[in-house]
C-alpha cells in the first residue's frame, strides 16, 4: 500500500506516544491488541509515515524527530524504541500557543523565526496535517488549518477549538476534497467514553440523571495548561456526555484538575446518581486510571487512515459522519454504538 505522509503540529507526550505505537506495531503486523480497527480500508498502521512535524520548543526544533519526541517535558511511557528518523523538527509559528504560566516551565520557546510552513508542508509530500497544540490556542490551530488548506493537506483536529464542528471552515476543506476531521479527539478508553457509555446504559434502564460528576487528574504539561485554560475542554467534554441525555436530565459538569506528581499519569473519577424504578435513588462511582497520552494513539491511527480512505473513494462530505466516532466534539453526535457502525459502514 501507498504510505499515508503526515505531518505532526507539536510534539508533545502525544506525538510522542503516537510515533513509538506506529514504530510498535510496524515491527508486530500481527498484533491486534490495542486496536480498534486493524485495518481501515485496506491501511495498516504500518502504512502511516511520518514526514514532517513543527514545533516551539527550543530541545526540539532543529532536532530529529526520535529525539525531539523524548526531549523534556515529554516523558510519557514508552512504547517502542525508534530507528533514527530523518524528519527534522521545524519551528512553527507560536501565536497563542504558549500561556505565561507555561512559559520556562513546561515550555522554553526558540528564539528562532517560524518556518514557512507551507512550503514545508509541500516540500515534505504531507497530506494530513495532525493538530497536537495545547487546549486554548486558537489563532495557532486556525493558521496551521489554514496552511494546510493552502498546501492541500487533510486536517484533523485533536484538540477542542472549534473548527471540525464549523460549517465554514467544513465547506472550505470540502471545497478542496480535503478531509476535516475535529475536534477533541477522543481517547481509545478514557473518562468521556466511559462516562458516556455509563450515562447511555442508565438511560436505556430507565433511569432520570439526578447528577452527574466527572473530575480528571492529571500533571503532564497538557493539564498544567488546562488548569489556566479549562473551558474549551471542559465544554467539549460536556458537548460530548450532553448529546446521551434527555432535556430533563441533570447538565454533565465535566472538571480538570491538576496534579505535579501524576504526570502522564491520569486519574478519572465519575460519580453518577439517579432515579430507577419507583424514583429510588442510585449512585456509581468509578475510578478510571491510565497513560494519558497513549490512549488517544487508536483514535489517531484511525483518523489518518479514514482520512486516506475518504479521498480515495471522492468521498470527503462524509467526514462529518465519521466525527463521531473519532471526536469527542463532532458536527453531529452519535451513540457509541451507531458511531462504531457507521465507521465500519462507510470504510469497510
Amino acid at each position: 500500500m501507498k504510505k499515508i505522509k503526515v505531518a505532526i503540529v507539536g510534539v508533545g507526550n502525544c506525538a510522542k506516544s503516537l510515533v513509538e505505537g506506529v514504530t510498535f506495531y510496524s515491527k508486530n503486523p500481527n498484533e491486534t491488541i490495542g486496536l480498534i480497527h486493524f485495518k481501515v480500508g485496506g491501511y495498516s498502521v504500518s502504512d502511516i509515515e511520518f514526514v514532517a512535524a513543527f514545533d516551539i520548543d527550543e530541545r526540539k526544533v532543529d532536532k530529529p524527530l526520535h529525539e525531539a519526541i523524548v526531549a523534556e517535558p515529554n516523558r510519557t511511557i514508552m512504547i517502542a524504541e525508534l530507528e533514527p528518523s530523518r524528519v527534522i523538527v521545524k519551528r512553527g509559528p507560536t501565536y497563542d500557543s504558549v500561556i505565561d504560566e507555561n512559559r520556562d516551565y513546561f515550555i522554553h520557546e526558540s528564539k528562532k523565526l517560524s518556518v514557512d510552513v507551507v512550503a514545508e508542508l509541500k516540500a515534505s509530500g504531507a497530506e494530513i496535517v495532525l493538530n497536537y497544540l495545547p487546549t486554548g490556542s486558537d489563532k495557532a490551530t486556525f493558521a496551521y488549518a489554514e496552511a494546510a488548506l493552502e498546501a492541500g493537506c487533510s486536517f484533523v483536529n485533536c484538540m477542542p477549538t472549534k473548527l471540525g464542528r464549523d460549517k465554514a471552515w467544513i465547506d472550505r476543506f470540502a471545497q478542496k476534497s480535503l478531509v476535516l476531521f475535529g475536534d477533541d479527539i477522543k481517547s481509545q478508553f478514557g473518562a468521556t467514553v466511559v462516562n458516556r457509555a455509563l450515562l447511555e446504559l442508565f438511560k436505556r434502564r430507565g433511569f432520570k440523571i439526578t447528577q452527574s460528576d466527572q473530575t480528571n487528574y492529571g500533571g503532564n504539561a497538557d493539564h498544567h495548561n488546562l488548569h489556566y485554560r479549562p473551558h474549551a475542554k471542559e465544554e467539549s467534554k460536556e458537548l460530548a456526555l450532553c448529546s446521551v441525555l434527555s432535556t430533563d436530565d441533570v447538565k454533565p459538569i465535566a472538571r480538570m484538575v491538576y496534579t505535579e506528581k501524576n504526570y502522564d499519569h491520569k486519574r478519572a473519577s465519575l460519580f453518577l446518581v439517579g432515579e430507577m424504578f419507583g424514583k429510588v435513588p442510585a449512585s456509581l462511582h468509578v475510578i478510571l486510571d491510565d497513560e494519558d497520552s497513549p490512549n488517544s494513539g487508536g483514535i489517531v491511527v484511525d483518523a489518518i487512515r479514514a482520512a486516506r480512505v475518504l479521498i480515495e473513494k471522492n468521498a470527503t462530505e462524509k467526514a462529518t459522519e465519521l466525527g463521531a466516532s473519532l471526536m469527542k466534539a463532532p458536527f453531529k453526535q452519535l451513540s457509541e454504538e451507531e458511531s462504531y457502525r457507521k465507521f465500519s459502514e462507510i470504510l469497510g
